[in-house]
């Protein structure tokens, strides 16, 4: 699909790393100067040099949305604008935009600029797609409490996008002597870079997910986003992994190894670079693009092993005698892997070893058994009675080598005719009168989202899974209609909602909207229970902030 035009498409690009009162953030100029490059690079989107302003180190207001003002009077297609900096809370503002000589001082939160004045600006642009990038601190806090009734007070600006490093109450990160943040880090590198075994062009949403993902793996703070319009699925920049038709080295299938041969030892699975630990049953990194290769051999009493479906128990918190004596954590090195796995797309090969009683292992030794695509995730409390996390890995055919959830063909996305399926599978018919009940609206943010052509656009999301291991219900009352950003935080396990409807924002544990009700369809206490306890109490990390 062609990408909006960058002729008449406008970026400014705003970073304050020098301060005469806040500490100093070196790494945003850095931010900038990349950032630049990356819009302006003929494989990424190719942006003329002069449509895509630098504004470093603004030191008033004027200096800082000046550009923006001549940008949304001159973009036709796309307005990308980005901030880098100190954000700061106070006052009546949402979000305050720190300035070289701002003071983090309620009192004197004038000598920054409001981020209301920004969305004024953009509220009158020309643009037909307005893009906000904001990489500071509490920057969650300008997509606000999404009810229906406060649609068009925050983020909401017709054709918008928004996506903040930070939920409202969250610090940013940036590691001491780093070249660049830690959010900007991701968002540079998955456009330089691209997702491997994704589609030849990136749109908004496609970046939020790798990026959450990545960062979620870390165990930094994650990002949040919205879009309105089906701005977030429109394509807007081209992949630059998608040029190789491989998957990346390590990945993928092994020459000369066929599905179904046989390994007597781990050592022979080594040898073969089919498994290259001898000892652990994860192999491959966040860092890379996921995990590599596993080996399932019922190590865990929570694991299950459906033949085509494996509920894979992910890794840590046991003793030096195989036993679970503490939680796992999200951020051990083999499940950040499979969870950088969900957002890459990258497919992991999967060796069953000798397992009695599993009529889906070999009798003896380890066998190769194919590629699997890492679906989903949960918390679940073992067998053991410690969290552990579970990974719903599916087996891929032919020559399918993403997980369904990230295919343009696959759940979620639109038929010819504009019209949505369901995001977690079951009888379309059913996911129908939920939407309808709702008018095609998000019971998250109340917003319903339209394709060029006039259709409406939903998805719908089963709070406890049809499929295995829990086998839920597919009625409406274990079904909730939401837009393409809440689609992702539901299941994700971003959001979870409390027996009064409230939804809370699990990375701060705080309720910021209540989920909207409708005549005719009643969501079920027993289902959102489910999901609610499927992801909440996962640990968090604190970090140093800006």
């Amino acid at each position: 699909m062609k990408l909006p035009d960058p002729r008449s498409s406008r970026a400014v690009l705003i970073g304050t790393s020098t301060y005469d009162h806040l500490p100093q953030l070196p790494a945003v100029s850095n931010n900038v100067l990349a950032l630049q490059e990356a819009l302006c690079d003929e494989d990424i989107w190719g942006l003329p040099a002069e449509n895509c302003i630098t504004v470093t180190e603004p030191g008033t207001s004027i200096e800082m949305l000046d550009p923006v003002v001549d940008a949304a009077e001159s973009a036709e297609r796309v307005l990308l604008v980005y901030y880098a900096g100190h954000g700061l809370l106070g006052g009546s503002a949402d979000l305050s935009l720190a300035l070289r000589g701002t003071r983090d001082d309620p009192a004197r939160l004038f000598s920054a600029v409001d981020y209301s004045a920004l969305r004024n600006i953009l509220q009158s642009s020309c643009a037909q797609y307005n893009v906000v990038i904001l990489d500071c601190c509490y920057s969650g806090k300008v997509i606000g409490r999404m009810a229906a009734a406060d649609v068009g007070q925050h983020a909401d600006i017709e054709g918008s996008f928004i996506l903040t490093a930070t939920a409202p109450s969250k610090p940013a990160h940036a590691d001491e002597g780093a070249e660049f943040t830690a959010f900007s880090n991701e968002l540079i590198t998955v456009l330089r870079d691209g997702i491997p075994n994704g589609e030849s062009t990136l749109n908004l949403n496609a970046i939020y997910r790798h990026i959450y993902a990545s960062l979620n793996a870390k165990g930094k703070p994650t990002p949040r986003s919205r879009g309105n319009n089906v701005a977030a699925e429109i394509p807007f920049f081209r992949n630059r992994a998608s040029a190789s038709t491989k998957h990346p080295q390590g990945y993928g299938e092994i020459p000369d190894t066929q599905e179904g041969q046989h390994f007597p030892t781990r050592r022979d699975l080594s040898r073969a670079g089919v498994h290259r630990a001898l000892q652990a049953g994860i192999v491959g990194t966040q860092a890379a693009g996921g995990a590599e290769s596993i080996v399932s051999s019922g190590g865990y009493v929570d694991d299950l092993d459906e033949g085509d479906t494996i509920i894979y128990t992910g890794h840590g918190g046991r003793d030096e005698r195989g036993r679970q004596h503490k939680d796992q954590e999200p951020t051990d090195s083999g499940n950040a892997a499979l969870l950088m796995n969900i957002a890459s797309g990258l497919p992991v090969r999967v060796i069953r070893g000798a397992q009695k009683g599993n009529p889906h292992a070999p009798e003896e030794g380890y066998r190769y058994d194919g590629l699997y695509a890492v679906e989903e995730y949960w918390t679940n409390r073992g067998q053991d009675g410690f969290l552990v996390l579970q990974f719903r890995l599916e087996k891929i055919y032919d020559d399918e080598s993403r997980a369904p959830f990230y295919r343009a063909t696959g759940p979620g996305s639109l038929d010819p005719y504009g019209r949505s399926h369901s995001a977690s599978g079951g009888d379309r018919r059913t996911a129908e009168k939920v939407k309808k009940a709702h008018d095609h609206a998000c019971q998250v943010c109340g917003e319903t989202l339209r394709t060029p052509s006039g259709f409406k656009w939903a998805q719908t999301v089963h709070l406890q899974s049809i499929g295995i291991p829990h086998y839920g219900p597919d009625i409406p009352a274990n079904i909730i209609c939401v837009c393409p950003t809440h689609q992702v935080q539901i299941q994700m396990g971003m959001l979870t909602i409390n027996d009064d409807h409230s939804v809370v924002d699990e990375s701060t544990g705080e309720p910021f909207t209540d989920l909207a009700s409708a005549r005719g369809h009643r969501v079920g206490s027993e289902y959102i229970k489910f999901h609610r306890e499927l992801y909440r109490g996962r640990a968090t990390s604190d970090f140093t902030s800006f």
